[in-house]
């Protein structure tokens, strides 16, 4: 694959060129990613996301593009079918890092191809620490980092850009290379249309264990952090509602009301 130029203004190999490894058995140490995607992780909407779920497996994908580079557009389809066939949100998880002219253009990208993963808030300084750290001069480029942020597979071989399905290949051999079958028992992927998703996903009621909150949906408790179905994970838990995140994308669910049976509202029989 051809790789395009990148918009960055700072080369990482300028920066840190004795530093920079590649490939499968390779590594380097960045910015601690936790402190770098706190309160930074935004869904295709554009609101805020708990980040802790991001950080939750073995592997994170960091992922380089922009709705202008062709090849990154090239690209995108087959991550987003390797993301929904290998167990993304489950076995890892994704984030794009945009080198977009502007969020609406990110955001768009988001929408035209389905990205089930969310992005690090457009322009941001947090945006800037992982295109320093992580990026180099051609997009698309695919980092796969661990929990630390130490580096495991990059796009990169030295200055030699080698493409991001070499790091996909590499995912897939550590996770084991098979795509997920759902078995005959498994429930149908949740539609994304909001109404047919809610409907899915009743909440039960809302509540409190210790300092922990929370939630009985379809009649189990559930916390931050629990995953309903692959890829459906409850984000947030308030008072008044629940926030889940699927694909990107935040669903709300309200606490059932149950209707109390209609009052009999006509006289007793008198004593005879």
């Amino acid at each position: 694959m051809k790789k395009w130029p990148a918009k960055s203004a700072i080369s990482v190999f300028s920066i840190v060129a004795a530093g920079l490894l590649c490939g499968c058995g390779a590594s380097k140490k960045a910015t601690p990613l936790r402190e770098t995607l706190d309160a930074a992780v935004v869904d295709v909407n554009g609101s805020s996301i708990e980040t802790s779920h991001l950080l939750g497996t073995d592997y994170l994908l960091l992922y380089f593009s922009a709705h202008w580079c062709p090849p990154c557009k090239t690209f995108t389809p087959k991550f987003v079918e390797f993301y929904n066939t290998h167990g993304g949100g489950k076995l890892f998880h994704a984030v794009l890092v945009s080198s977009d002219k502007s969020e609406e253009k990110m955001f768009a990208y988001m929408r035209e191809t389905r990205m089930p993963w969310p992005a690090v808030r457009f322009g941001s300084a947090n945006s800037k620490t992982l295109q320093d750290s992580y990026s180099g001069d051609g997009i698309p480029r695919l980092v796969l980092v661990d929990p630390r942020g130490v580096v495991i597979a990059d796009s990169f071989e030295g200055k030699k850009y080698i493409g991001p399905q070499h790091v996909l290949n590499y995912l897939k051999e550590q996770i084991g290379g098979t795509a997920n079958t759902p078995s005959p028992d498994a429930k149908p992927k949740p539609s994304t249309d909001e109404e047919e998703f809610t409907q899915r996903f009743t909440l039960n009621g809302l509540g409190k264990r210790g300092d922990q909150s929370i939630a009985i949906i379809n009649g189990e408790i559930a916390s931050i952090g629990t995953e309903l179905e692959p890829g459906v994970v409850v984000e947030k838990i308030t008072d008044s509602h629940v926030d889940l995140l699927f694909e990107g994308k935040r669903y709300r669910l309200y606490p059932q009301v149950t209707q109390s049976p209609a009052a009999n509202t006509s006289a007793p029989p008198k004593n005879q």
